[in-house]
Parts: C-alpha cells; sequence; structure tokens
C-alpha cells in the first residue's frame, strides 16, 4: 500500500480544504485570497530554497513503507537503505501549464533526499502558482533504484475572454494587453489581482488617478468581467473668491464636470488660474460626492489678492535710460478676469553717448484692454493704443515718433493643448525728423538725397495674423517647456509703397535641476513682399538681440537670424539662506548670442554698423514677484564691433 503524503497526516500537510479558490472570485476576495494562500502548507515547516540543503533531514525507507508494506519490485531488495533518493518526478492532471513550470516550482529535484517537509513546501509552491485547486498530491512510489514522486494537479477552470465595463476614457484594447497572457489558461487569482494594479497604474499614468477596478464578475461563464470606476466628476465648486466671478475661474479651465477627473489637466488648470494674476495661491480638494455615490466633487480653492492698483516708480533700461513712470493696472478688472493697464513714462534716452542714435528725452504712453473670455466664449479680444517719440534706432541721428492702434482677436486651438491662434488690425503712424545739421551728416558722408530716402515715413494699416505654442510652467520665471510663435503682418501703406513680413520664434526651457534651467531661442524673419522701410527694418544689437552692442548698433537689414542660449542657475552659496525670500530673488545667467542681417541698409555701411556679430557673458537677475526678474548682463563681443560696443546692459524680464 502506497503511502500518499497529503492524505496521511493533516496536521503535517496543513489542511487546505478552507482555502479553496473558487472560480472566477469576486474582486473584494481577491486580497484575501492572496493573504490566505501565503499560509497554506505552512505550519511547521521550514521551507529551504536549496532543494540539498542538509538541514532538511530524509525520510528513511521506514516511514515510506512502515512494517514493510510499501510495494516493491519482486523478486528484489531494496539498495537503500538510511537515506531515500529521488529518482524521477511525475507530474500529472495539468492541460494547459506546462509541466516545466511545475517543475522549476519545486525544490525537489531528481537525485534530491526524499522528505517530506520539502514536499510539504512544494506542494505550497506549486498551489502559489495560481492555476490550481487544493487538491493538489505527492504520491511516493518505492522503485530499486529509488523513490518515483508522482505529483498530481488539478488546474482552474479555463479563462475564454477578459471584457471590461465602464471604460470610456482609454481604449479598452489597451487593457486587455495587462491579460493577454492569462486568456486561455486556467484562472488565475495572483495574476488577475497584478493585472488590476497594471490597469490602475495605466490610469495613473495617463493622469486618471480615481479610476480603480470596483468589481470582478463572471458574465458569461468562462468570461472574467472587470468593473472599472474611472472617477467620474459630479461637479466643480469653488471658494475663496470674494471678488472674482465663478465664471472667470471655470473658463480658465479643460477640466469639466461630468467627465473623468485627471489630475494633469487640473495641474494645468491651476497654473491657468494662477497666470491670471488675480490670486496668490490656487489649490484643489476632491472629496467622494455626497449627492452621488462612487463620483467625485472637485473644490478650487482661492486665496484671492488685490489686483487694482496706481504704480509710481522708475527704474534704468538700456534703451529708455533712467526713467520714471506713473500708471494704473488691474489683471482682474471688476472682478471678470479683464485686464485694463495704462502707464505714461518718461526717459532720459540711451545711457550712453553714441555716434548713431540722439541721446534725448523718451517720452511713451499706452493704454490696453485686453478680455480673455469675449461674450463668455473660448475666444479672447484685445485692445490697444500707444505714443512714443525717442531718438530712432533705426534711422541714425533721426527723431522718431509712432502713433498706433491695435485690435487682435485670439482663439485657442482646444484640440492641441496650448496653440492658439490670433488676428491683429491695426494702424501705425510713423513720423521721422532731422535730429542734426547736414555738416554733422557730412561727416559720415551721407548727402542730402540720400538722408531725404531715409526720413521717409508714412501710415500704415496691417493685417496680422499668427500661431503660437506655449508649454512654460511660468510665463514670467520659466523652467521648462516651449514658448513657439510664428506670425506675419501686411502692411498696406497709405500713399506708401505695401510690404509684407514672416518671422518665427522658437524658445525651449530644459530643467536640469531644481536650481538649474538651460535655455536656448532661435529666430528669423524676412519680407516675402516689398521692401520694407528703414524705420520698420529688422533690427539687431542690445539688451533683447546680441547683447554687448548698443541698441541697433549690429544694424537693420530687410532679413536676419538670430540664436541665444543661456544658463541660469541660483547661487549655491546662498543655499542655506532657502528658507528666505533672497534665496530664490536673485539667479545667475551665463549666456552665448549671435546674429547676422541680410539685405542691409545702406545706413550700415555709412555708421560702420557691422551687420553680423557674436558675444558672451554673465548676468545677475533679481526676480520681482508679479513683475518678472530684473536684468544686468555684462557681454563681450566676439567680432568687430567697430566702436559700438556697450558691455553692460540693463532691462526688465529675461531676454528669451
Amino acid at each position: 500500500m502506497l503511502t500518499i503524503l497529503n492524505q496521511s497526516h493533516p496536521e503535517e500537510r496543513g489542511d487546505m480544504s478552507q482555502y479553496r479558490i473558487q472560480p472566477f472570485l469576486l474582486a473584494t476576495h481577491l486580497a484575501l485570497i492572496v493573504s490566505l494562500s501565503s499560509s497554506v502548507f505552512a505550519q511547521s515547516i521550514d521551507i529551504r530554497e536549496n532543494p540539498d540543503d542538509a538541514s532538511l533531514e530524509p525520510t528513511p525507507l521506514e516511514e515510506l513503507a512502515p512494517n514493510g508494506s510499501a510495494e516493491s519490485i519482486p523478486g528484489t531488495e531494496p539498495l537503500y537503505d538510511q537515506g531515500i533518493t529521488v529518482t524521477q518526478i511525475e507530474i500529472s492532471g495539468n492541460k494547459l501549464v506546462p509541466a516545466d513550470t511545475i517543475q522549476k516550482a519545486m525544490l525537489t529535484r531528481p537525485g534530491s533526499l526524499y522528505s517530506k517537509r520539502r514536499l510539504q513546501a512544494d506542494l505550497k509552491r506549486i498551489y502559489d502558482l495560481g492555476y490550481f485547486t487544493e487538491h493538489l498530491r505527492v504520491v511516493p512510489v518505492a522503485t530499486r533504484e529509488g523513490v518515483h514522486l508522482k505529483v498530481e494537479v488539478e488546474e482552474n477552470p479555463v479563462v475564454n475572454a477578459f471584457s471590461f465595463d465602464g471604460v470610456n476614457s482609454v481604449k479598452k484594447e489597451e487593457l486587455e494587453k495587462f491579460f493577454a497572457e492569462q486568456t486561455g489558461m486556467p484562472q488565475n487569482v495572483n495574476a488577475i489581482n497584478q493585472g488590476i494594479q497594471s490597469i490602475e497604474q495605466y490610469y495613473k499614468d495617463k493622469g486618471y488617478v480615481l479610476a480603480r477596478v470596483d468589481d470582478i464578475r463572471e458574465e458569461p461563464p468562462g468570461t472574467v468581467q472587470l468593473v472599472i470606476n474611472e472617477g467620474q466628476l459630479n461637479k466643480i465648486g469653488f471658494s475663496g473668491n470674494s471678488k472674482t466671478k465663478d465664471y472667470v475661474i471655470r473658463r480658465a479651465m479643460a477640466q469639466k464636470e461630468n467627465t473623468v477627473y485627471n489630475e494633469k489637466t487640473v495641474s494645468e488648470d491651476m497654473k491657468r488660474i494662477f497666470s491670471t494674476q488675480a490670486f496668490s495661491d490656487v489649490r484643489r480638494v476632491v472629496k467622494a460626492s455626497a449627492e452621488k455615490p462612487g463620483e467625485y466633487d472637485l473644490t478650487i480653492e482661492v486665496d484671492e489678492k488685490k489686483t487694482g492698483a496706481i504704480s509710481l516708480g522708475g527704474g534704468v533700461d538700456t534703451g529708455t535710460g533712467v526713467f520714471g513712470s506713473v500708471g494704473y493696472s488691474d489683471p482682474n478688472f471688476l472682478g471678470r478676469g479683464q485686464d485694463v493697464s495704462t502707464v505714461f513714462s518718461l526717459g532720459s534716452g540711451v545711457l550712453t553717448s553714441t555716434r548713431d542714435v540722439l541721446r534725448r528725452r523718451v517720452l511713451q504712453s499706452q493704454v490696453s484692454w485686453f478680455n480673455p473670455s469675449l461674450a463668455e466664449t473660448s475666444n479672447s479680444l484685445g485692445v490697444s493704443m500707444f505714443a512714443r517719440e525717442l531718438g530712432s534706432f533705426n534711422v541714425p541721428l533721426a527723431i522718431e515718433r509712432r502713433l498706433g492702434s491695435e485690435v487682435t482677436l485670439g482663439h485657442p486651438l482646444e484640440k492641441f493643448l496650448g496653440a492658439s491662434v490670433s488676428l491683429g488690425l491695426g494702424f501705425e503712424n510713423v513720423f521721422l525728423r532731422e535730429g542734426v545739421s547736414q555738416t554733422e551728416l557730412n561727416r559720415f558722408g551721407i548727402t542730402p538725397a540720400q538722408r531725404t530716402r531715409q526720413l521717409e515715413d508714412g501710415s500704415f494699416v496691417f493685417l496680422a495674423p499668427a500661431l503660437a505654442y506655449d508649454s512654460r510652467d511660468n510665463r514670467l520665471s520659466p523652467s521648462r517647456g516651449w514658448f513657439n510663435t510664428v506670425g506675419s503682418r501686411f502692411a498696406l501703406g497709405l500713399g506708401n509703397d505695401s510690404y509684407a513680413t514672416l518671422t518665427a520664434n522658437l524658445r525651449r526651457y530644459l530643467r536640469i535641476t531644481d536650481n538649474m534651467t538651460f535655455a536656448i531661442n532661435g529666430q528669423g524673419g524676412f519680407n516675402p513682399i516689398g521692401d520694407v522701410p528703414d524705420f520698420n527694418m529688422f533690427r539687431m544689437g542690445g539688451a533683447f538681440t546680441v547683447r554687448g552692442f548698443n541698441e541697433g548698433g549690429i544694424g537693420v537689414g530687410q532679413h536676419f537670424v538670430l540664436g541665444s542660449a543661456e544658463l541660469r542657475t541660483r547661487f549655491p552659496f546662498l543655499q542655506k539662506f532657502q528658507k528666505y525670500p533672497l534665496y530664490d530673488m536673485l539667479q545667475a545667467a551665463f549666456f552665448v548670442d549671435a546674429g547676422k542681417l541680410f539685405d542691409e541698409s545702406e545706413t550700415n555701411d555709412q555708421f560702420r554698423r557691422p551687420g553680423y556679430a557674436i558675444s558672451m557673458g554673465a548676468g545677475l537677475r533679481v526676480n520681482i514677484p508679479a513683475v518678472g526678474p530684473l536684468r544686468i548682463d555684462y557681454a563681450i563681443p566676439l567680432t568687430d564691433t567697430n566702436g559700438l560696443a556697450r558691455n553692460l546692459n540693463f532691462g526688465v524680464g529675461h531676454k528669451f
């Protein structure tokens, strides 16, 4: 009579009946099954990974066949006495699970010493594969050479298909991939648990952080149906906004009610809400809905700040010189999210004397109004008017006055987050007058006829379509993302020649560390139609083109290319003061600029403007909240300057 290990002594094998896996269990049972399966066969068993561990003493022949009752081959004597060697392992009952998979799960191998304790561990390891019921047993058969083990298994019912209920935000085909290896195999609770974890992680990676598998059903038999709750959003509420209307915040959000909550979308919404400059802080709270079980409510909490302000100030700018200004601004006019501003400034003119730009007072005034949601739609409308008088940077030694206005209509491209189109319609009058005597002009070889041509001015009506893409994390001081624009300007001359220009400006911001950003910028422009008059030609040189030169000191031309690279970093030695505002306010920058003009104006030769330049340098940034960085740059030209160098540049805001 052969001895059956899992039938001889229940106290040695553990009572498995209470852990029987029922086919197609509900999801609420899965975690319980996984935790219980780890205790099956574990009563007083010392499980070793090494199948030949000497601490697992072999079971002698007497226990295998007590009282000489074991069958053996007739007419032979056993060739073993103290220890029994396992000579062969035979697996039966498996139809879909390969025998090699079962064998690899066992500690016992052919050549191992026979041990009931090790076989108990083997049964547990086979059971933990998840493919089998608790009806597992090992039958040892004594032979003349040793022990022949017969491992008998019973597979769970076969899973023919997986189906998904409640899936709307992702493709079901993507979820099926997590169960591809389980289809056509015995039902495996462990593998289903892993598939559920993969599904929830897949949703999370796409921003659907509230998605979860709620239930598992067998509908129809042989099909495992997973019921998924994607995290439906019931309603969106707002708190903390006493002045700002709810609709102002709501229209800045891409996340809508009665849609699936997406953390990535809401994070971008919060950036847009904060960028309205109406709030000092924006937070979001997600709670289970009391009205609709299984759904959620989102609350946007804001800390509103006073936005209307009369400003009186001044500063230093490379082109304007020392200036004073007075103005009024409110980015949240009447709590409607509209931006209203007006400013008047008076400056001393260029900081240092230069042979081609008059140093005279600079008068500037501008009034603007911007509505980001025209008639409560996604369209925006901006209106501006301006007046300026200054020493011309484009036409040397001339005085330039500009009067103009523009209306701009914008529309976001909702299918492409961050992309928008706009169309501007405007009018501009440019008036030029002489700033020096003919005697002074003779020094540069400029004849009266040439000067008359250079001082040609006029009025234009222009149409300016543009396409923009903005994925920056911060408009004033970005550390990652893109900001790209492509635009054209069709200028219809009122008594003057008409012309058109086309420009592109590409910017990329890369965060290297939390304290360091690498920024690159490429620009270009040309005129496909007509000739651009000198006063509107592309200008190069100064704080916003190639640093290390006077404003316009490199010259003007019909076409241009320009590139810049800049490394921005906080000061490491100030890190111990990071709790204080000083650490975030100060930043160093190291940069390289390069540019070239094409089809240049004749004034470039007359005033020895080089037409191309390369420079490198370093600078200091002082970040002012809601204003941006005050910029001081020291640049060293790497090409000929022809006496038009200016190493120190001042400005407000990053160069790009």
